[in-house]
């Protein structure tokens, strides 16, 4: 009969919930770890030449340090994108490529490339944020594109946005900017890694960017998610 199994059901969720809860009620909490990964040592200035990057809707003032071509990054902004944080946000962002030919903090390039694609999003000026995006969105090949040589990148992004973006990207004024970012990241102690995050002057933990981000946002920023 059909009433056996039926009867069975109830009895099955039980066995199964009643572990679940016990496991969620023995799980540590980890709240109290949320805003012990550091504060911001400087604020940004003027003359720290930072980008804007103002959402539609911003609450909340934050801070980057990205790589155009770093993968986390591109993760990490448009996991804020899709979940509609990002509009709710006033961003300064201060370009961080690993790239060794402008970033004197590394010995050889992690991302080959990346300090030619960080001037072009500098060289977009108030359309900077249009820029960083198109960036993570061609990520695979741009890197590939690095990674062949500077004529092959400059090439890929000439054919984008334009001449004038080469001339601003080999400007004096234009390296002395990103040479400003990276100076910024060195007085504020950045590690050699990115994203590197901070809400207001808290820090946001390296592994909270990822898999955590929602969560610690609901608890050290909830006007920020939707």
């Amino acid at each position: 009969s059909w009433l056996v199994p039926a009867a069975f059901l109830p009895a099955l969720g039980a066995a199964s919930l009643v572990p679940a809860a016990a496991y969620a009620s023995s799980m540590p909490d980890h709240r109290p770890f949320l805003d012990k990964c550091g504060t911001l040592k400087k604020e940004p200035v003027a003359a720290d030449t930072l980008l804007k990057m103002t959402g539609k809707q911003p609450v909340k003032q934050a801070l980057f340090f990205e790589d155009p071509l770093c993968p986390t990054c591109r993760a990490f902004h448009q996991r804020l994108g899709v979940e509609g944080v990002l509009e709710r946000l006033d961003v300064q962002l201060a370009l961080f490529p690993l790239d060794s030919e402008c970033n004197w903090m590394l010995s050889s390039a992690m991302h080959p490339g990346a300090c030619t694609v960080s001037k072009a999003v500098i060289c977009g000026n108030e359309r900077a944020r249009q820029v960083l995006e198109w960036a993570y969105d061609e990520q695979d090949v741009l890197g590939r594109a690095g990674k062949a040589g500077a004529p092959t990148l400059r090439a890929v992004i000439e054919k984008r946005w334009g001449a004038d973006f080469i001339k601003c990207i080999d400007s004096n004024e234009t390296k002395q900017t990103l040479n400003k970012h990276l100076h910024f990241a060195a007085e504020n102690g950045i590690a050699v890694s990115t994203p590197q995050v901070f809400l207001g002057k808290q820090r946001i933990c390296d592994e909270d960017t990822d898999m955590g981000l929602r969560y610690t946002l609901r608890h050290l920023a909830p006007e920020v998610v939707p």
